[in-house]
């Protein structure tokens, strides 16, 4: 397997309106024990300093280059966004190592609003080079609470969206970054199709610097969310259930705009991977989740699923 011969790894990263948090995660990847042999940094359509951070780095390490993104508004469709960035910074990334003849045995995604520690990604080589099965491995993803880091609990089989690494083999056998609602979620169920391993190394520490689904306006996330819970084919009751159970434990806000996403998504085209929704209805349905425990390690599976920018 070529990634078992090389440590080396390209990077991308989305950032929309970043100004604030781009120099920190640019500061903890510059200082990483192993640096990526490439970073692309997409500007999506950046109307503060964003740009004008990327176009520094650029001009101070030859290893990063930026692409700027500018789109129309009838173009900017923010259910595909994740997909759409991702893609772009990757298709510049897979070229420029072609045609350079750089070797690379790894792919890895980090969105702008993380700091990593500075052994990140040498913990998830050093744990893919173990194990040659493991096709998509992430870090754990941490937050600040009262001064201290707090991991946010997730099913340490479960990689989180960002940030992750992804084997070149696994890569091009799910078909590349998927073109979807979740990328994250599809290309982890793919994998698992394809008969890949995946995992979260928890103590690789990265600190997000916005929790989880905390970005923008709560509701509509959540029910953004639950349109992308619908279009991958998670079951009704499941859904119900989770929704309550976000309501009552977490905010009532994400519970109803949860449930109001998906149900307002009633006859809408769904995921065509029907391999895919039948892996998943196994995951989600509610016989599975109460053999499981209806545990927040569980049920939090779904905080990876929509993170939009």
């Amino acid at each position: 397997m070529r990634s078992l011969k090389t440590k080396s790894y390209i990077l991308v990263t989305p950032a929309k309106n970043e100004e604030d948090n781009l120099p920190l995660l640019a500061k903890s990847v510059v200082n990483q024990t192993i640096r990526p042999k490439l970073w692309v940094i997409v500007n999506d359509n950046s109307t503060d300093g964003t740009g004008e951070i990327i176009s520094y780095l650029e001009s101070k390490y030859p290893w990063i280059l930026g692409v700027h993104l500018q789109d129309s508004d009838g173009k900017y469709d923010p259910v595909f966004r994740n997909s759409v960035t991702y893609r772009a910074g990757l298709r510049v990334a897979l070229n420029y190592m072609k045609n350079n003849a750089l070797p690379f045995g790894y792919i890895g995604i980090v969105d702008a609003d993380f700091i990593l520690e500075r052994k990140f990604f040498e913990k998830l080589l050093n744990v893919m080079g173990r194990s040659p099965k493991l096709g998509i491995v992430s870090g754990g993803v941490y937050i600040k609470k009262k001064g201290k880091l707090v991991w946010e609990r997730s099913n340490p089989k479960f990689p989180r969206g960002s940030p992750r690494l992804i084997r070149f083999e696994c890569f091009f056998d799910i078909g590349g970054y998927p073109f979807e609602p979740a990328p994250d979620l599809i290309s982890y169920y793919l994998a698992r199709i394809k008969g890949w391993d995946t995992l979260q190394v928890v103590d690789a520490i990265s600190v997000e610097l916005r929790a989880t689904g905390s970005r923008g306006n709560v509701f509509k996330r959540y029910k953004k969310q639950g349109f992308v819970n619908y279009y991958i084919g998670v079951p009704l009751l499941s859904e119900i259930l989770y929704g309550i159970y976000i309501s009552v434990f977490h905010d009532p806000k994400r519970g109803i705009g949860l449930l109001v996403g998906y149900l307002e998504s009633f006859g809408k085209k769904r995921i065509k991977k029907k391999y895919v929704q039948e892996f998943l209805r196994y995951d989600f349905t509610l016989s599975s989740l109460i053999s499981k425990g209806i545990s927040q390690e569980t049920l939090s599976l779904r905080n990876t699923i929509v993170k939009q920018n």
